[in-house]
């Protein structure tokens, strides 16, 4: 099919993740236990995230993702280091993008304010699994406030849905993608269950064919809107296999592609882009990379 295109975005080089709170999390959650902290940036106060942006930003990084553990509410602290966000972006043009779980309007524009680029929200549509897995009782509605918070703050949003995060198997997908609809998001990024060594969904992971279920119906959902298969999917062979499932579903980037999806890509004819940043953020001018600096210190998770 001519004029087929895909935006491949490279963030392990380019667009590193800070933990505000270390390797510190208040939920444990089944599926992590606070293990995929410990591979990220820790910065716990202002002058720790600035020093360290302004460093990243000499070395030619686009752009940090602030995230880190939740408290017992879902939350990520990622106001309290509002005051480095101002100075970073004040003394930078670093694209700052941020985890913050569940949060109120007040809290979405003072992070607007601050200069945060875009807010990228995990959106659970069965609550069981919200109870199960994370440990959490809420609602529809927290979920859906919080969507509309970071909405009408004018700030950037890009949801996620997890596939298979209840063991692996589809549990409220579909769901969380309504309870999108009450927004008009900037892209919406489908992950999947990453099994972490020694949590107790280790041997838990979807099923590739779910990845086309679900990114079919949200290219069916939300039409205009990019649909993007996030870095989180898995991982050894079937990282690939979900990554052509994505492909031939119509996705409009993948995060952290294989080698073999790159080869499978150009194999196939599609015109490919490369980015160095969040593949929830709209590709521009800065963002683009070229092909070559993709192999400099390549990491496959």
């Amino acid at each position: 099919m001519p004029g087929k295109k895909i935006n491949f975005f490279i963030t392990s080089e380019y667009f590193p993740s800070i933990s505000v709170t270390g390797t510190s999390c208040s939920l444990m959650c089944k599926h992590c236990k606070g293990k995929l902290l410990e591979s990220l940036i820790p910065a716990m106060t202002c002058a720790e995230l600035e020093k360290i942006a302004l460093s990243l930003h000499k070395r030619g990084v686009k752009g940090l993702l602030i995230t880190g553990g939740c408290d017992e509410r879902g939350r990520v602290p990622v106001n309290s280091l509002i005051p480095a966000l101002k100075r970073i972006k004040e003394q930078t043009d670093l694209i700052l993008i941020a985890h913050t779980g569940f949060i109120s309007k007040e809290e979405a524009t003072l992070l607007k304010l601050s200069g945060l680029d875009g807010i990228g929200f995990d959106v659970v549509g069965d609550m069981t699994t919200a109870w199960e897995v994370y440990g959490i009782s809420v609602t529809e509605e927290d979920y859906t406030k919080s969507l509309c918070s970071i909405s009408e703050s004018d700030i950037m949003i890009f949801p996620h849905v997890c596939v298979g995060l209840y063991y692996g198997e589809l549990k409220g997908e579909f769901r969380a993608l309504e309870l999108i609809k009450n927004i008009k998001p900037v892209s919406i990024i489908i992950t999947g269950l990453m099994p972490v060594a020694g949590t107790p969904m280790a041997h838990s992971r979807p099923k590739p064919s779910d990845f086309e279920k679900i990114i079919t119906k949200a290219i069916e959902m939300f039409h205009g809107t990019p649909i993007l298969l996030g870095c989180a999917h898995s991982s050894g062979r079937e990282r690939e296999e979900i990554e052509k499932i994505a492909l031939k579903s119509g996705v409009a980037g993948i995060a952290s592609p294989t080698p073999g999806i790159i080869k499978f890509a150009e194999k196939s004819g599609y015109k490919i882009n490369y980015y160095g940043t969040c593949c929830g953020l709209v590709p521009d001018e800065r963002s683009w990379i070229p092909h070559h600096n993709l192999y400099k210190g390549w990491h496959v998770p």
